[in-house]
């Protein structure tokens, strides 16, 4: 255990999570206003599977002076095509700063030294609207902001189940997930993922590897994902979803999230993206879920943030993506 932060009342601490840790992690996570949402349940099995990715020791809980659980940081392992480390910050609004100054400095610590030995290795962390004291951290390490995002939200009681029903699209044919996966065609979506999202920020073009893993994860829902096929079987849209958690005050928020949609290029403009959403609307509905979200680069080169304000989706989360290249970290530490 090492201490982080001292007050008149007591003392807060950070320790390396164990497996033990990760129940009091989910109950962090399942009750903690003023923090951004998830795309996985607050338990100990999605904390797990969350964490899997990080280096050996480099998941750290943040406990305040009860031994309550108010945060954590992760540093994970490369991934993808690019040698990004992703870094995690998630703190309670009320962790004092020098708490948070302390854990982000460790994190970006840990990256330096697991960075000398992975070539142009960056770390690379999304940090949100709710986390300003690791934003500021971060910069102070010498992070510069790469993209900015939001979420968007659309509440859907003014949808009509059966006209979202009964909508089709001439020459294409819908196919839910289960059905993808009937007619063999998940690796043409992984192909048509990887390809549109070549075009997008970031480092989500899926591999084989990497797809199976997302597909099989707790945070893929296949009631929220879907393809549509051309007359030749051939996929020209996806989207690939996952069930999105917001703790709005004492409520909590469930929503059917869209975290990749893609149409080839070819059948753009065409209507696929539009017609691909709504059938995630009458998913939702049928399942009781009453809002759709998604997240989008506000610089996004298709403009799709269009499409998603015209069909309702407002703003609700900002973010930003900001990234620390190994060869530019200042080997004194951080700037005053």
């Amino acid at each position: 255990m090492t201490l982080v932060h001292e007050s008149g009342v007591g003392s807060w601490s950070t320790t390396a999570v164990t497996p033990l840790d990760f129940p009091h992690i989910a109950d962090f996570l399942a009750t903690t206003p003023g923090i951004a949402g998830r795309k996985f349940a607050a338990d100990s099995r999605d904390v797990a599977e969350q964490l899997g990715g990080a280096f050996p020791g480099a998941v750290t809980a943040v406990r305040d002076e009860t031994g309550r659980v108010r945060g954590y940081a992760a540093l994970h392992q490369p991934h993808g095509l690019q040698p990004e480390l992703l870094a995690d910050f998630v703190f309670d609004p009320a962790t004092p700063v020098p708490v948070v100054d302390g854990t982000v400095g460790s994190v970006v610590a840990r990256f330096r030294r697991e960075a000398a030995d992975i070539p142009d290795a960056f770390l690379r962390s999304f940090i949100g609207t709710d986390q300003p004291a690791a934003r500021t951290t971060l910069i102070r390490h010498g992070a510069t902001e790469e993209g900015r995002f939001i979420r968007t939200r659309k509440p859907l009681d003014g949808a009509d189940v059966d006209e979202l029903a009964a909508l089709t699209l001439p020459g294409l044919t819908y196919l839910s997930w289960p059905e993808v996966l009937d007619r063999g065609l998940a690796e043409q979506v992984r192909r048509l993922q990887y390809e549109t999202f070549l075009e997008h920020f970031g480092n989500m073009s899926k591999t084989p590897e990497i797809f199976a893993q997302h597909i099989a994860s707790r945070s893929f829902t296949p009631d929220f994902s879907n393809a549509v096929i051309n007359t030749d079987g051939d996929v020209v849209g996806y989207v690939l979803g996952s069930t999105y958690t917001h703790l709005a005050g004492a409520v909590e928020e469930r929503s059917a999230h869209t975290d990749y949609i893609g149409v080839r290029r070819d059948q753009r403009r065409a209507g696929i993206g539009e017609f691909l959403l709504r059938k995630v609307w009458l998913a939702a509905l049928r399942r009781g879920v009453g809002i759709a979200s998604l997240g989008t680069d506000i610089n996004n080169a298709s403009k799709a943030h269009l499409l998603y304000e015209r069909l309702g989706y407002v703003a609700v989360e900002r973010q930003a993506a900001y990234r620390i290249d190994f060869h530019h970290i200042d080997r004194e530490g951080p700037t005053t």
